[in-house]
């Protein structure tokens, strides 16, 4: 049997091989290099001055429509190239050529049409988005009749297993962490605005419980008449508010303002703590903390009482709370301002919760694992498997970690020392 074939057709056909497989190139090259851009990769190319880098952010705003089109586009070129190569080397080879073409498709695919592109993808991805995202473009426009209903089919197979079939739009949380952690790696942001960011979005979640005073720190005054000696015990305490009860503390008649008290040493006309108090404002244990921003805002109030389900008083909360919750640590002037790391011996550190563990090891020069845990406080929670009390202590990666203070269910002072 004779196994001529013409010439020209061979090479026609090898060169309709090589266009298919740069085809097959091109779409992966352009998945990896699109879908591994960062948030902040993008909000760079965003405001590039060339149209083809603004047009590879736009191309992400419908993910389903571009992986639709790659894998359309990959499929037909994987599938086309190796049937032509087939039939070329059965032309040449025979029954034989069938059994060449497999394994050397196989390699040329792996290599030339997927290892290669993904690699080159991923380490330019910014340049060959910007010189992919045209031609992109131009594919997905001509695979919109395949795709509409491919898309149609898979969004048939989502509606079966009751998963959304919309693309998603905007950011989710986990990409705007992932963007405020990229922007303060490369400088764009601060220390104190990732801060109030995170404990802006962890506000949404974190219960007034978490945060509040507990009821056995909360210092009230009983009703009764208004005196000297009671005058220098809240001078002396510096509350600027103070509940004020009947019985028991779970009778809050309202809130003395100090202020209030102030205006009483001038016109002396209220006999009784009862004559000057405000009405108290009261919210559940588990409402959320921005929930309860939202209130304070709302009543122009800066104080409240928490109870339980039964109505029990079991804890205060201010302004101040919720704030240092999105900012951290806010001072008055009766307040001693400390530093987040501070070192009050050789080898022995006083150390905020919220301090990140990279920061501390630059400043103490310590090795604490930061991979899997952002701050200290994360550390120390995971090292203790529960919320520990004031006092505790363990020791791990050459350390003991000592819990000084807790607010509520809140750690807010940990001494860290060095072991021998």
């Amino acid at each position: 049997m004779s196994f001529l074939v013409p010439e020209i057709e061979i090479y026609l056909e090898l060169l309709l091989i090589c266009i298919l497989i740069v085809f097959s190139a091109f779409f992966t090259c352009s998945e990896t290099a699109l879908f591994s851009l960062s948030r902040l990769d993008q909000l760079r190319l965003k405001e590039h001055p060339r149209k083809s880098c603004r047009l590879a952010v736009e191309l992400l705003r419908s993910p389903r429509q571009v992986l639709a089109t790659i894998l359309i586009g990959n499929e037909f070129s994987d599938i086309i190239s190796s049937s032509v190569a087939t039939m070329l080397l059965v032309d040449l080879f025979g029954p034989r050529g069938e059994l060449i073409a497999y394994p050397l498709m196989t390699i040329v695919l792996f290599l030339a049409g997927d290892l290669i592109p993904k690699v080159i993808g991923f380490r330019k991805r910014e340049r060959m988005a910007c010189f992919l995202a045209p031609v992109m473009k131009t594919f997905i426009y001509v695979f919109s009749p395949i795709r509409v209903l491919m898309l149609s089919f898979t969004n048939a197979f989502l509606r079966l297993f009751g998963l959304p079939t919309r693309e998603e739009a905007g950011l989710s949380e986990e990409d705007l962490l992932h963007l405020v952690e990229e922007s303060y790696r490369s400088g764009l942001l601060g220390e104190q605005e990732k801060r109030f960011i995170y404990g802006l979005l962890e506000s949404e979640n974190v219960p007034v419980s978490a945060i509040m005073t507990p009821r056995r720190d909360i210092f009230a005054l009983e009703d009764g008449p208004i005196t000297e000696e009671l005058l220098h015990i809240i001078k002396k305490r510096r509350f600027s508010r103070i509940p004020v009860y009947r019985g028991d503390l779970d009778h809050v008649i309202g809130v003395l303002h100090v202020k209030d008290l102030l205006r009483w040493q001038l016109e002396r006309r209220a006999k009784r703590l009862a004559d000057l108090v405000r009405p108290p404002f009261f919210v559940p244990e588990m409402m959320k903390v921005r929930t309860l921003l939202e209130e304070f805002q709302k009543r122009r109030l800066k104080f409240a009482l928490v109870v339980d389900e039964y109505g029990t008083i079991v804890g205060l909360v201010t302004l101040e709370d919720v704030l240092e919750e999105l900012f951290g640590e806010i001072y008055d002037e009766f307040d001693v301002r400390r530093e987040p790391i501070q070192e009050i011996a050789p080898g022995v550190w006083r150390v905020s919760p919220r301090v990140r563990i990279e920061e501390f090891n630059r400043a103490t020069g310590a090795d604490l694992p930061s991979e899997d845990f952002e701050t200290i406080g994360g550390l120390v929670l995971y090292l203790f498997g529960e919320l520990p009390q004031e006092g505790q202590a363990l020791e791990a990666f050459g350390f003991r970690f000592v819990v000084e203070k807790i607010r509520g269910t809140r750690l807010v002072s940990i001494r860290v020392e060095k072991l021998s």
